[in-house]
């Protein structure tokens, strides 16, 4: 376990938000734009910026309405199609991260919540999205998915094409439309006023009850490897299905 991977300085009482995508989906700006700083490296193209796990936290104002005075803790997390290491060292230090937070206060620093970020630009929905998407999933079980939202990104590269954002957005909500309908809440971080509707996301988070993860269940109560996960299991079975049947 490499320290980076770890939060030492993890509180019962913080609020941590776990930010999960693709490498380009924003995760970085998504972080930065709350902190109001460019502290984060953006990523502008197709190599990953994010290689471990970071963390960065600010503290809610006193006038905040749920949570005055409590610290945020912004987890911004690689991608599973980061071009440095593979998707399952990537599934590795998340569940790690995850598992090390929970146990490193006798299970008392639960998850606010998390946000699966999808870059809404691309084309279509690639099988390196579709892995994604289903680790994310397995990573937070269903119990989890009530403190989710899913959200698009990169609204500003389709102004010209109105259109073609529409018709993305349909297809990605009919392709979510299972973690939708157990919970999860799909959100559009938009390029008029990205801000807001960040923290329009954050404040939907902090409405939800902090919960337990699958992947923090699995590795912390049962005492299973990381390889015994529902979500290596699936990135197991996944990457053997793309493997061409040569028989």
């Amino acid at each position: 376990m490499k320290p980076d991977d770890v939060f030492f300085d993890a509180r019962p009482d913080d609020l941590v938000i776990v930010i999960i995508g693709q490498s380009g989906a924003g995760k970085s700006t998504f972080i930065n734009v709350l902190r109001g700083n460019d502290e984060m490296e953006i990523n502008h193209n197709l190599a990953s910026c994010t290689k471990e796990i970071s963390v960065a936290t600010l503290t809610l104002p006193p006038t905040h309405p749920m949570c005055p005075n409590r610290r945020l803790v912004l987890v911004d997390t690689p991608g599973f199609n980061d071009t440095h290491e593979g998707e399952y060292e990537i599934l590795r230090r998340i569940s790690v991260w995850l598992a090390s937070v929970y146990e490193a206060k006798n299970m008392q620093v639960k998850i606010a919540g998390l946000v699966y970020l999808h870059n809404i630009s691309q084309n279509r929905m690639g099988k390196m999205s579709l892995l994604s998407h289903d680790l994310f999933v397995k990573i937070c079980g269903s119990a989890a998915l009530e403190t989710v939202v899913m959200a698009s990104t990169h609204w500003d590269c389709l102004q010209r094409n109105p259109e073609a954002g529409r018709i993305r957005e349909g297809e990605l909500k009919e392709f979510w439309a299972e973690s939708l309908s157990r919970g999860a809440v799909y959100k559009r971080i938009g390029a008029t006023d990205p801000r807001r509707d960040i923290e329009g996301i954050i404040d939907l988070i902090l409405e939800k009850h902090a919960v337990v993860t699958r992947v923090q269940e699995e590795l912390v109560e049962q005492g299973k490897r990381v390889a015994e996960t529902d979500a290596a299991q699936t990135l197991r079975e996944t990457l053997e299905s793309w493997v061409p049947n040569t028989q």
